[in-house]
């Protein structure tokens, strides 16, 4: 009888690959980085899949299903038959002074959080995470403007930007998680000489 959690992988069956998600009713955000046991995980591929669903009126689970299955095409290219890890940031209900535009999208987006994290093919292990976990209350430009530093210039080469500067947030943000889980995201600290 195993321990292992089914969610997770025993260590030594480790997937090479990390896929990073910020998902959206829309768009999804979505970075994959090689993930080396003893080296340096790298960023190989950054872009926004986009919902090919109609987007008037309520969304359902059509529309749900119809997100994942883009993530899916997406990731299929990058990714191929190879097992990895999936992390998915996931929405979190804040105290009404913290709140951001209706909270009903929250619901919505729990839904192609829940298609993402069971129709993705090949998922060796499940982790989430949330907003805050990762991005603290740092500003967001400048949060963005961090992730960016984090990357060297092969790694730029890497990302996939769409034309809508408006939605560029997304692809910056599925990165920032993935740098964030690989432990490259910290805080850099500045020592007195």
């Amino acid at each position: 009888m195993s321990t292992t959690p089914p969610s997770e992988s025993p260590p030594e069956h480790r997937a090479a690959k990390l896929v990073s998600i910020d998902p959206g009713l829309r768009h999804c955000g979505v970075a994959v980085f090689d993930a080396p046991l003893h080296e340096r995980a790298t960023l190989l591929a950054a872009g926004l899949p986009k919902n090919p669903e109609h987007q008037g009126g309520e969304l359902s689970l059509a529309s749900w299903a119809s997100m994942a299955f883009a993530v899916r095409e997406w990731l299929r290219s990058r990714v191929g038959d190879e097992p990895f890890q999936l992390i998915l940031e996931v929405p979190r209900v804040y105290a009404a002074a913290h709140q951001k535009g209706d909270q009903n999208d929250l619901i919505q987006l729990a839904g192609v959080v829940g298609m993402l994290g069971g129709f993705l093919p090949n998922v060796a292990s499940r982790r989430s995470v949330y907003p805050r976990d990762w991005k603290g209350t740092v500003d967001a430009d400048a949060f963005i403007e961090r992730i960016k530093q984090r990357l060297d210039a092969a790694e730029h080469l890497c990302v996939e930007l769409p034309s809508a500067a408006t939605l560029h947030h997304n692809v910056w943000d599925a990165i920032g998680i993935g740098l964030h889980t690989l432990g490259r995201l910290a805080p850099r600290r500045v020592y007195p000489r």
